[in-house]
């Protein structure tokens, strides 16, 4: 078996739309985009994408959706607003009832999340100021879709807003909430309390735990989000 790496993660809607929205995106360098003749944009699926150093499009693609697919069921629609309180997932509350957050553990394959972050690396070289001759097109795949972002939430801007973009997209797998002098026992803390409640749809959490998942929260907001 690959190795694979177990996340814990608050499932945050904020801080996860840019994740699912990424999809759009991937679509559009892993397609050569034309114009129809009446002018307006169309995908030529058998084309071959934008060339990627060290994260070829059609691999990047596949492992953000097997990331996506590790997601428990009912995440997209807790992101996109359509249900609040899916189920199949933890929900902490507060001692007054209130809802605190979603929380889950997931497997990934390392290689999976090894490839998210070369193309996000690569993204960023590309938007630098000398990204090298094997980054050209690169480049200029990352300026046609900041001047053309073709949907409301596609970033629009310059090379590093677009390449900014995804990595905050990409910053709930591949950076981990649980960071600073707290994170370890938050994190210890938290496994522990979904492990014990395995099974349940909700459990009542005490203030330390509730302040953990604050914590944690606020962390993928910071990261995801451009505060």
């Amino acid at each position: 078996m690959p190795p694979t790496r177990t996340l814990l993660l608050p499932l945050v809607q904020d801080a996860l739309a840019g994740l699912y929205q990424l999809d759009t995106l991937l679509l559009r360098l892993r397609n050569v985009l034309v114009l129809d003749h009446e002018g307006g944009p169309i995908l030529v699926p058998d084309a071959e994408g934008v060339p990627i150093p060290s994260a070829p499009i059609e691999d990047v693609s596949e492992a953000y959706w097997r990331v996506l697919d590790a997601l428990p069921e009912g995440t997209e629609e807790l992101v996109d607003g359509t249900e609040e309180y899916p189920p199949n997932m933890l929900l902490l509350l507060s001692s007054d009832g209130g809802a605190v957050v979603h929380l889950t553990a997931i497997e990934v394959a390392e290689s999976d999340l090894a490839l998210l972050a070369a193309f996000a690396d690569a993204l960023d070289r590309a938007a630098g100021p000398r990204p090298g001759i094997e980054f050209e097109a690169l480049t200029e795949a990352l300026g046609e879709l900041g001047r053309e972002p073709y949907y409301q939430w596609m970033p629009e801007g310059d090379e590093p807003t677009v390449a900014r973009w995804v990595r905050r997209a990409l910053s709930p797998i591949l950076r981990s909430p649980f960071e600073g002098p707290h994170g370890a026992a938050d994190h210890e803390m938290l496994f522990k309390l979904l492990r014990h409640a395995e099974g349940c749809d909700s459990v009542i959490v005490d203030q330390d735990e509730e302040e953990a998942a604050e914590r944690a929260m606020l962390s993928m907001l910071r990261a995801a989000l451009p505060i």
